[in-house]
């Protein structure tokens, strides 16, 4: 990886980073070396029939920059076009399938840059990674146990329902009777879908452990590809770029159990797919890569092609203001593009996204509190505790959570950022990325903003935010305002590959060691640490060797351990996902409706029956409270566990007030009997 402004000649896919880099001009003066002609992006006009930021708009530095810009980075990985990329021959397989295997055996005997930094993002993740990694079946993430036990039980029930062959979009495995429908709810089904043979053969943590590495790696990997592809013409500047952008505050945070928002690899190729729309040709194949790309984001992550839409769409609006007659000159080919993929989109997503919002238990909603789960301001000049200058003993005060830490970037980098700004400012699409950045700041600092907890009446916006005029809109109602800074980090990426990219690009040293400098300087304190982890609780023999069968029957399928599951306590949850989902459980961390008649969504609603109220109680205080049980209160569990479609309640070894829960329950429905390291209460036959 080595950049000299005294190169021997750019990529000829440079070209279609003209949307974002400033095209190489004539020289200033004749004794300037003469500028190679470069391609315009294909359907773009050329330099003299739209607006560009030609000559007039540069500084003589900047015309006698850019006229060395094509000599930097002689390297053409796999973001170069089919007749340059590395490995491409004149015989290739025309089959798509042959020229992949063939693609690959090419980079195993002769590895490109690309594939090798992709190896280095890959040594990275599994670093942070490696205590989980390493120790799937034995470790938690210390940071997020709770969130990790709901998606590792998501894998289970998506490997369980395609082996046997059900729809993975709901399932009775939790929240029983009533179940859950998992394409409403957070979820990861594609990637279960993808490890669906791992996670059978070596289970659920493996397979989480895996797919919290490879979001990491995989999303700096493409947003490199990206960069180098669209963005920048030089492979530190790419590099740079990607490695932010794969291990930033952001990825670092959800990565604590948050793989539906971790997993962002896909959106770089996401946009990459959109800004190719406005190729003329092939377009139907522009299109329908936009379109399944879009389809595959639904079950990678829901709220991050939301995220990506908007932030793209921001940037998109602002660009086309400043450049009208070239955007209009784009405008018919990017549309029939666009018109391509959005029925390939609607085709694919017809039958989940009406699953989604209108099939059973769905709902309308958000149930957390938008106002808490917003940015203050402030924070994002502060550093997060899972990156080197943050504490890793303490949350800061001004995040919502730990895995709600994306505004927190740091006051080195943000001032930075600002300064290659204002060094990069005549290119049109800087100022159109300050002004998607600034929205989607203003959008994540919800609906009251605050600096410093307190209320904001300097800024034009007033006390109310912009999120109060949008929370009712549909995607909006369902999302949380902090994430837009998900959006922000993007942009911040960017802005830094662009700038890296100018100074590698120019002819003084001092300033390519100073925007070095400065960089290496604001990303250092950014330096992510080593996930910590701790023991996982060992699931009872009871659940892992099978026994359980003996308390299901055809129509009672679910087994109530104690505690039941609810919002924070996922016990049940590891007895279910050890037991591969086969047998279901009530209650949960589950967003469901109301009711039958109010699709308002509430969020793992627990202890409606009067024996969950009581198993609670006794959990929580032993039982000295305890009503005497008589037939009245037999009858009434008798009728829970019906509701329920259970004839068992199970408690393991060590559960909090064990004594006083067995007291209750031998009184109410049998006199409990220890299978090992589980006491087992079942209800009579007959």
């Amino acid at each position: 990886m080595t950049e000299s402004p005294s190169g021997q000649g750019a990529p000829e896919h440079d070209s279609e980073a003209a949307l974002l880099t400033e095209p190489p001009t004539p020289p200033a003066t004749p004794s300037a070396p003469p500028a190679p002609s470069t391609p315009s992006v294909p359907g773009q006009p050329t330099r003299d029939d739209v607006e560009t930021d030609s000559v007039e708009d540069l500084t003589d530095g900047e015309v006698a920059e850019n006229a060395t810009a094509t000599d930097a980075d002689t390297d053409s990985d796999s973001a170069t076009d089919e007749t340059s990329a590395p490995g491409h021959r004149p015989d290739a397989p025309r089959n798509p399938l042959r020229r992949a295997a063939q693609r690959v055996v090419d980079e195993i005997l002769d590895p490109s840059i690309g594939f090798t930094l992709a190896l280095v993002y890959l040594g990275l993740a599994m670093f942070l990674t490696w205590k989980l990694l390493f120790h799937p079946t034995s470790s938690v993430m210390a940071g997020n146990p709770y969130d990790q036990f709901y998606f590792e039980w998501q894998l289970t029930a998506v490997e369980h329902a395609l082996t046997h062959l059900q729809n993975p979009l709901f399932t009775h495995a939790m929240n029983a009777p009533d179940g859950m429908n998992l394409a409403a709810n957070p979820q990861i089904i594609g990637p279960a879908a993808v490890l669906t043979p791992i996670t059978a053969l070596f289970g659920a943590p493996v397979s989480f452990a895996l797919l919290t590495t490879f979001n990491l790696a995989a999303t700096a990997t493409t947003w490199r590809w990206f960069l180098r592809r669209h963005v920048v013409r030089t492979e530190t500047a790419a590099f740079v770029g990607g490695l932010f952008m794969g291990f930033s505050p952001s990825m670092m945070s959800h990565s604590l159990a948050h793989p539906n928002l971790a997993g962002q690899w896909l959106v770089p190729l996401i946009v990459g797919a959109a800004l190719r729309l406005r190729e003329p040709e092939p377009r139907l194949r522009n299109g329908i890569v936009l379109g399944v790309l879009i389809a595959a984001q639904v079950f990678v992550g829901e709220e991050l092609l939301l995220l990506a839409a908007m932030g793209f769409t921001l940037f998109l609006v602002a660009y086309v203001l400043m450049r009208p007659r070239q955007a209009w000159a784009e405008a018919a080919v990017f549309l029939r593009g666009a018109g391509v993929a959005i029925v390939t989109a609607g085709a694919l997503l017809a039958y989940p996204l009406s699953f989604q919002f209108f099939g059973p238990m769905s709902f309308k909603g958000i149930p957390f509190d938008v106002a808490y789960y917003s940015a203050d301001l402030k924070s994002y000049a502060v550093y997060p505790n899972q990156e080197l200058w943050g504490d890793p003993a303490k949350l800061d005060p001004l995040a919502p959570g730990g895995t709600e830490q994306a505004a927190l970037v740091g006051w080195a980098l943000l001032l930075v950022v600002a300064l290659l700004a204002i060094w990069l400012i005549r290119n049109a699409a800087v100022r159109a990325l300050l002004i998607a950045a600034l929205v989607l700041v203003t959008l994540s600092v919800g609906p009251t903003p605050v600096f410093d907890h307190t209320s904001i009446k300097w800024w034009p916006l007033g006390p109310t935010g912009v999120w109060t005029h949008m929370q009712n809109l549909p995607l909006f109602s369902s999302s949380l305002p902090v994430r837009s800074a998900l959006a922000v980090s993007w942009i911040i990426g960017v802005l830094l590959a662009l700038g890296l990219d100018k100074a590698v690009l120019h002819r003084q040293q001092v300033l390519r060691g100073v925007v070095f400098g400065g960089v290496v300087a604001s990303l250092v304190p950014l330096v992510p640490r080593v996930f910590d982890t701790s023991p996982r609780l060992p699931i009872p023999h009871y659940f892992t060797s099978g026994a359980w069968k003996e308390c299901v029957s055809p129509g009672h399928n679910t087994i109530v351990g104690v505690p039941l599951s609810d919002g924070g306590d996922r016990t049940n949850q590891t007895w279910s996902t050890a037991a591969d989902t086969a047998f279901n459980i009530p209650q949960g961390p589950v967003m469901a409706p109301n009711s039958p008649t109010d699709k308002q969504v509430a969020w793992a609603k627990n202890n409606v029956l009067w024996t969950a109220q009581w198993l609670a109680y006794i959990y929580q205080n032993g039982g000295g409270a305890t009503p005497v049980v008589n037939s009245t209160i037999q009858n009434r569990v008798r009728l829970d566990l019906g509701t329920w479609q259970a004839n068992c309640v199970v408690a393991a070894d060590g559960t909090q007030n064990l004594a006083a829960i067995k007291n209750f329950l031998d009184q109410a429905i049998a006199p409990g009997k220890l299978e090992g390291d589980v006491i087992v209460w079942k209800e009579p036959v007959g």
